[in-house]
């Protein structure tokens, strides 16, 4: 007796959201990246400053502003999770001194944006310098360091954040190398542990139609958002071209994705220098915020913190890395009556997350070592190869066969003809 099928109706009766949650991580990102998703998020999500300040308007709640402000901060580390997301969860790059290219960009506008240099550059302009600089940073460190791999590359990328970090802090003065003083007595770029002060803020209106007056830190709220949302647009757009596909395939295996003809290091560059860029107008809209320019601002623990966002939402998932930056940013200030223990719920949590789902929240990828690594470690390895002898053997007649019907892939060489 044949087996029956299986009816239509019960597939057809299967809730929604079941059919979601059985779908896993693949189909969470695919249904929270969509549009129908995103553009009522964002919508959702710049509406919020509104709402608080209408519950403060009608009640005795008088916290609209701060947290306002800490959602600015919360939307400020969502953009940079989101960028250093680009270069780790898709390019498979251990960028450990990502914090610093947000430095570069905060100190890049405040010198043309302030009296430091007095110099007070219109808001495109500035825009343009800031980029330019910040990417020219990027291809002078990843054009060396983009030829090593791994914990080498992380070792070199946090030298740069370490170096970057020192050289901020010394150029209060004129630099000195073998005895020879560069510039004036009284030249100061970067103000040293002082930072830089007054800085410009962007040249925009302070009133809106419908709206009325905007205040200093709702504008920039709604600034951060923007830029989140333009990011995440961008991230999605490259995520399925060529060069999304091509990120995907050196991060998973690159010695494969270079015998199929990718140009790892092309891509690999332009992945390391997008994400800088990025974090670089990021730092620029931090500093016409706060009106400074602080070196405490890029230090290795921003790094750190950045880092456990990303993991946290999950590495390739760009829900996850909003989600990862909220995670992070927001219960500290709810938990605030809670001095002493506030960090350690965030620890516990952090750690069950890395043991029960170690992909992330929302993440597809593994931060677990492979039980076999694929790639060159193979070919390095004696014990992974395989002898010549046990290979089974291959007849001319088996190889004539495939040429006919593939194709040969490399010609007779002519000592053979």
């Amino acid at each position: 007796m044949s087996a029956q099928p299986a009816p239509l109706e019960s597939v057809a009766t299967v809730h929604p959201l079941k059919r979601l949650w059985e779908s896993g991580p693949s189909g969470w990102n695919h249904a929270l990246t969509r549009p129908v998703v995103l553009i009522p998020f964002f919508i959702f999500a710049a509406l919020v400053p509104l709402g608080l300040q209408y519950v403060e308007d009608n009640s005795s709640w008088t916290d609209a502003q701060f947290w306002t402000l800490i959602l600015a901060n919360c939307a400020m580390y969502a953009c940079l999770a989101v960028a250093l997301n680009l270069v780790v969860g898709y390019a498979g790059l251990l960028n450990l001194g990502f914090i610093a290219f947000f430095g570069i960009g905060s100190y890049a506008y405040a010198l043309v944006a302030s009296d430091q240099l007095h110099q007070h550059y219109p808001l495109w302009t500035a825009l343009l310098v800031v980029m330019a600089v910040t990417l020219a940073f990027a291809l002078l460190v990843g054009v060396p360091a983009l030829r090593l791999r791994g914990d080498y590359l992380a070792i070199v990328t946090l030298g740069f954040g370490l170096i970057m970090r020192d050289v901020i802090l010394d150029l209060d003065r004129p630099p000195v190398l073998a005895g020879h003083q560069f510039g004036p007595d009284t030249l100061n770029l970067t103000g040293g542990t002082n930072g830089i002060h007054q800085v410009d803020p962007f040249n925009l209106p302070s009133s809106l139609p419908l709206i009325g007056p905007v205040p200093h830190f709702r504008m920039y709220y709604w600034i951060f958002i923007g830029f989140l949302a333009l990011s995440v647009y961008c991230v999605l757009r490259w995520r399925n071209s060529r060069t999304g596909r091509a990120w995907v395939a050196i991060r998973d295996d690159e010695l494969a994705a270079r015998a199929m003809g990718v140009n790892t290091f092309k891509y690999r560059l332009l992945a390391f220098a997008t994400s800088a860029v990025m974090a670089g107008v990021v730092g620029m809209i931090d500093a016409a915020f706060i009106f400074n320019a602080f070196p405490g601002n890029f230090d290795v623990q921003q790094t750190v913190t950045i880092f456990i966002m990303v993991i946290l939402g999950g590495l390739g998932s760009i829900p996850g890395a909003i989600l990862g930056a909220i995670a992070f940013t927001v219960p500290p200030f709810l938990l605030q009556q809670f001095v002493f223990y506030k960090y350690l719920v965030v620890s516990i949590v952090l750690i069950a997350v890395m043991v029960f789902r170690p992909e992330g929240l929302l993440g597809t990828v593994s931060i677990r070592p492979r039980k076999t690594m694929g790639g060159t470690l193979e070919l390095l390895t004696a014990e992974s190869a395989v002898e010549a002898s046990e290979l089974p053997a291959v007849t001319d007649t088996e190889v004539a066969d495939l040429e006919a019907a593939a194709g040969a892939i490399v010609e007779d060489p002519e000592w053979k003809v």
